[in-house]
């Protein structure tokens, strides 16, 4: 097949599967509204709504370590998490599909910040953690599972090998270098995808391509 209309199929499979990614689209636009109103409308989403862990802990708001994965500190903060939800949440949307998917995507970004806590109650610090970071991670770290175990396949292709070799740089810099974001959370939700990956692609053998990512 001529490499152009191979392209053009890719091309149009992706788009198809954007548009069928339901899930990421709802997540998408509640993230968008929730930073709107906490920045118009409805300033004290903030403060009821951050994660502290001396809030969760000593005070029972338990609601805290969910509702932060919705709060984003300014539109950079925000257009960087929904740009990485955009392209890898809908193409695991459609591996996976929709409620396992979502399932991840909380529990990912829930053990996140569970780690995180515990890191800064072990560490006596005090966090002021918000954003969607780490449930984003446990997608990175879903794909990561796939793509180790079809790497021999994917490093074929040059193009391919140079976005492993970025994506690889990502995950390190986010989960242990990134300035003034919480690489723990990142790390845990990273992790969660990874173990959740292991266990939906390897041990319930789901080895099906992962359509829109080559």
């Amino acid at each position: 097949m001529p490499d152009n209309i191979r392209n053009d199929e890719f091309v149009k499979r992706q788009q198809q599967i954007y548009k069928s990614g339901i899930i990421t689209i709802i997540l998408l636009a509640i993230n968008i509204i929730v930073f709107l109103l906490s920045n118009t409308l409805m300033h004290e989403l903030y403060s009821e709504g951050v994660m502290f862990t001396s809030a969760v802990v000593i005070d029972g708001e338990l609601y805290r370590i969910v509702t932060a994965m919705f709060l984003h500190a300014d539109i950079n903060h925000l257009f960087n998490n929904m740009i990485m939800l955009l392209l890898v949440g809908a193409i695991i949307e459609n591996y996976l599909g929709h409620a396992p998917y979502l399932f991840m995507y909380f529990l990912a970004g829930i053990f996140g910040n569970l780690l995180s806590m515990s890191y800064e109650i072990r560490n006596d610090l005090t966090w002021v953690s918000l954003g969607a970071s780490g449930a984003v991670m446990g997608l990175v770290g879903f794909m990561s599972v796939w793509i180790v175990i079809n790497r021999k396949q994917l490093v074929k292709d040059k193009s391919m090998l140079i976005r492993l070799i970025l994506l690889l740089l990502f995950v390190i810099e986010s989960c242990f270098f990134q300035q003034g974001a919480n690489t723990v959370a990142h790390f845990g939700g990273f992790l969660t995808g990874f173990v959740f990956g292991i266990i939906n692609i390897i041990l319930f053998n789901n080895r099906k391509d992962m359509e829109g990512i080559a």
